[in-house]
């Protein structure tokens, strides 16, 4: 379930149909990663499989610079000995 941060605005056709909801990009991110965590990916429209793609391939470059190099880590725990 994804709580939005703002809400979302509804646009409709002359005759009343809703043909398009526009959400926050924050709110948006927040959507897609629920939809990563609880659809069934198989049913997905390839647009959103994309999307979320997209955004898991953002996520892991974000990590990357994060991340320490295990040879570092384990020559400094011999260090510290």
């Amino acid at each position: 379930m994804v709580i939005f941060q703002h809400p979302p605005k509804f646009v409709h056709d002359e005759n009343g149909q809703l043909i398009e909801v526009i959400l926050d990009a924050e709110d948006f991110l927040a959507y897609l990663r629920s939809l990563a965590s609880e659809a069934d990916w198989e049913i997905l429209p390839e647009h959103l499989q994309d999307a979320i793609d997209r955004i898991l391939i953002d996520e892991v470059r974000s990590e990357r610079a994060e991340a320490l190099d295990l040879d570092t880590i384990l020559k400094d725990n011999k260090n510290g000995e």
